[in-house]
């Protein structure tokens, strides 16, 4: 099929399948003929992907659903968190590969985002594995606020397998220029004032100068510098700006301006910014030419222009931090082995991208003057054709030697359901219904709100409409006005928002227009938790959240945000601590490490004495979690937990003959140690037995195998293995063998990012996933998909086991069935 569009034939674009990645409301795409890609042979042969481009566009015409007039964050998170949801059935729907995330903007900001860490495609054994870089929106403020200038773009990397810079979310310090300055010597190790004297001496060189001080002056004077406007660059402004060079503010976007560089429109970019972005800028730079360094710093440092302006504490990372790096083979300067890294390694462009394969794109929501056609003239955003649903987007792709600006066009359903609408006369059936409904969601899926309300009035306003019916467009109706609230008007009272999504909700609870509202309420109700939060109203933090879980009771991500704000003073302490200790170790780790993590932490959880307002049941093993097993494997924090709630059980149920043999056997405890726990157990069990009236009748489970006492909610003998802490003569290395025992993971959960908590969003990553290990395994790849199968088991299992430690009884057993079926 072709369109013909001004003087350009599109053609369809069989590479876009809508239905494989479950998209009913985009159902083909169009490029121009001239730029059909085409793959030849067996490989991953990225740079002849067509499919690359839809990732960004799709992302790109779904943007139209949140663009605002009213500045409302909560919209900057909800585009982020649909750019997640496709991202993740798009790229599971490629089984021509096998691919990592490698490195995403979305943690450094705490905003939705892809997993580092996180796989895609095919579970089976391929040698098609690939690399992907996530920068995100870039400008983002510009989709909710128009007054916002410098527009916005999606762009994404891509690379065969170990081609792009695998580290995490941090923040880097780095230099770009183009071709003009290669070999002039410009360093992010070097002041602004030493890089524009090498920029300009390089140049006068070249056009035969002498390197004369007023000629230096002169050539600075007519340099353009880009730098990110943020308050860490001040004295670094201030410079430029002393200095004569001509300064260019961008307010939330340093990777276009890669693409300025390269044009020679642009001297010279510096600064502290995203690891993420400089990746996807060296790639531009590895293809389009031009030179550029990185150092990659501490979180501390990189906001604090006072710290960042010394080079000496460009190594002051924190322990946490060191920990984490230490798991992408980035390592303390001298102790490098094997492939590692140093962190005070000075990064080029062919160190963070260095592969032959190896493509750029990015989509372009709102034109941006950094991104222009060979002319000079802008390119536009995402314009989209209400009468036939035609929505053009951008796709800037960088491959080869050269920039291409490639307009497709995607076809929205609008205009098929808008035609059976016409076309059907009564609308008091099903099919009509069903007619009507799938028009106004496809009206709101790309922001046409006053079209879907039009389109709803008019169904009520036809004669004989029954009751339910007009119940249903009626609760509809007012969901689609309140997204036309939350994008277009101000919200002053967040509180009214909700309490219309919430009679939207009441209205039509077991329908998808109830669904919808109640996801909207709690997705709501945790961005104003984090927005609490980082405003340090803690308080209101809490509560919010507290009212999301009421709408996704079993939300473990939720529930650790609660967590975590209750307990942030004791984690705050616990980490200040350790870095203390850290650097009085000279930045070594002693042999006694672990221990001494173990004895700080039960020394501040037990000494802080509001841990009786912790809310959930186990509040020492989710700050041992957050803290000793912080940086640890999945796989290897799953095994102790799981050791743990049975060494909880044993104290609680066994005799003293069975927990002594145990204790022996499995922990390695000295008889004396046993001693000890078997006395304080005793102790404990008498005080009990005196204050809890026993009853006859309770069953034989129930009770103590020894003592008969009625073990049961409210009146363990132990509320935690973390009070074997208050054992007399039980030492910190005896306390080491019961709560950090020796274990062999059974398995390696196929994410073993340390920095990967396994939670309830990534066990719904796994899920999306495991449609296609499913085909696959019909396919006869059976080894491989049932390996996924028990990974997807594992995350159940250990999200259902930190729901039991949070007090959801629920929620634990909904995810062990889950687990259990997985694991068949």
């Amino acid at each position: 099929m072709i369109k013909t569009k001004g003087n350009v034939a599109y053609i369809k674009d069989t590479s876009f399948d809508s239905q494989r990645i479950d998209d009913p409301y985009i159902i083909e795409a169009y490029i121009p003929e001239k730029y059909n890609l085409r793959t030849t042979g067996e490989g991953l042969q990225l740079a002849n992907r067509n499919e690359f481009r839809h990732a960004v566009g799709v992302v790109a015409a779904r943007s139209l659903k949140y663009f605002s007039t009213n500045g409302e964050g909560f919209n900057i998170s909800r585009t982020r968190g649909m750019a997640v949801w496709w991202l993740r059935h798009i790229y599971n729907s490629f089984n021509w590969w096998k691919a990592y995330v490698v490195n995403a903007e979305g943690e450094r900001k705490e905003m939705p985002m892809l997993y580092i860490g996180e796989k895609f495609g095919t579970a089976t054994e391929s040698e098609d594995e690939a690399d992907i870089v996530l920068s995100a929106f870039e400008n983002d403020r510009c989709i909710v606020n128009p007054a916002s200038k410098g527009g916005v773009i999606f762009a994404v990397g891509y690379s065969e397998r170990g081609g792009l810079l695998n580290s995490p979310d941090m923040y880097g310090v780095k230099t770009i220029v183009g071709n003009k300055y290669k070999g002039a010597g410009v360093n992010v190790t070097h002041g602004i004032t030493k890089n524009l004297r090498l920029m300009a001496e390089h140049t006068l060189k070249a056009k035969g100068k002498d390197d004369t001080p007023q000629n230096i002056c002169d050539e600075i004077k007519k340099m353009k510098v880009v730098v990110l406007d943020r308050p860490r660059h001040e004295k670094l402004i201030e410079t430029i700006k002393g200095l004569g060079a001509q300064l260019i503010l961008v307010k939330d976007d340093d990777l276009t301006p890669t693409l300025a560089v390269t044009r020679e429109e642009v001297d010279l970019i510096i600064g502290v910014g995203g690891i993420p972005e400089a990746i996807l800028s060296a790639i531009i730079v590895e293809k389009l030419g031009g030179e550029m360094t990185l150092r990659i710093l501490p979180a501390n440092v990189a906001q604090d222009e006072k710290l960042s302006g010394r080079l000496n504490n460009w190594n002051l990372f924190r322990k946490n931090e060191v920990d984490i790096l230490k798991n992408f083979k980035i390592v303390r300067p001298g102790t490098e082995k094997g492939d590692e890294r140093s962190w005070d390694t000075v990064w080029t462009s062919k160190d963070l991208a260095r592969a032959k394969d190896m493509v750029f794109t990015a989509s372009v929501i709102k034109k941006t003057p950094w991104i222009k056609f060979p002319d000079g003239k802008e390119v536009p955003g995402v314009v989209l054709d209400t009468e036939t649903g035609e929505i053009t987007v951008h796709v800037v792709r960088i491959a080869g030697n050269d920039l291409e600006i490639v307009p497709v066009i995607y076809q929205a359903a609008i205009d098929e359901y808008t035609n059976q609408y016409k076309n059907y006369g009564e609308i008091n059936d099903k099919t009509s219904t069903d007619i009507i409904v799938q028009l106004e969601k496809v009206y709101t899926e790309f922001g046409m709100y006053q079209r879907a309300r039009e389109c709803l009035q008019k169904a009520m306003m036809r004669e004989g409409i029954s009751e339910d019916l007009l119940q249903k467009y009626s609760s509809i109706y007012k969901y689609v006005e309140g997204l036309y609230v939350l994008t277009h008007e101000p919200v002053h009272v967040p509180e009214a928002v909700i309490k219309h999504f919430e009679a939207v909700y009441n209205l039509d609870r077991e329908d998808d227009v109830g669904i919808r509202s109640l996801r909207m309420i709690k997705r709501f109700y945790e961005y104003l938790g984090d927005k609490h939060y980082h405003e340090r109203q803690f308080d209101k933090a809490i509560a919010c959240y507290r009212e999301a879980l009421k709408y996704s009771p079993h939300e473990l991500k939720l529930h650790r945000k609660v967590n975590s704000t209750q307990m942030r003073d004791i984690l705050e302490e616990y980490f200040d601590r350790i870095d203390r200790r850290y650097q009085e170790l000279n930045y070594k780790e002693s042999e006694d490490w672990e221990q001494f993590k173990l004895g700080t932490a039960l020394e501040i959880f037990y000494g802080y004495e509001r841990r009786s307002n912790f809310s959930s049941r186990e509040p020492w093993l989710i700050f041992f979690r957050r803290t000793v097993l912080h940086g640890k494997k999945p796989s290897y924090k799953l095994s102790i937990l799981t050791k743990l709630l049975r060494l909880y059980k044993n104290l609680n149920r066994a005799s003293d003959y069975k927990l002594s043999k145990l204790l022996s056997k499995e922990f390695g405890l000295s008889v004396d140690e046993i001693d000890s726990i078997l006395t304080f157990r005793n102790s404990r069990v008498e005080i009990l037995r005196r204050s809890t009236p026993q009853h006859d009748g309770v069953s034989h489970s129930e009770q103590s195998e020894e003592t008969g006492f009625n073990y049961g909610r409210g009146n363990e003998i132990f509320h935690s293995v973390g009070e074997l802490y208050l054992v007399r003569g039980l030492s910190l290395e005896g306390l080491s063998k019961l709560l950090l025992p020796r274990v062999i993971p059974e398995s390696q959960n196929e994410l073993e990012d340390a920095d990967i908590p396994l939670s309830i969003s990534l066990v719904e990553a796994m899920e999306q996933r495991y449609k296609n290990i499913l085909e696959e395994l019909r396919e006869g790849y059976k080894k491989e998909a049932q390996e996924h199968s028990y990974a997807v088991a594992e995350a159940y299992h250990y999200v259902g086991l930190a729901l039991y430690d949070i007090g959801d009884d629920d929620g634990t057993k909904l995810y062990y069935d889950e687990a259990i079926k997985k694991f068949g």
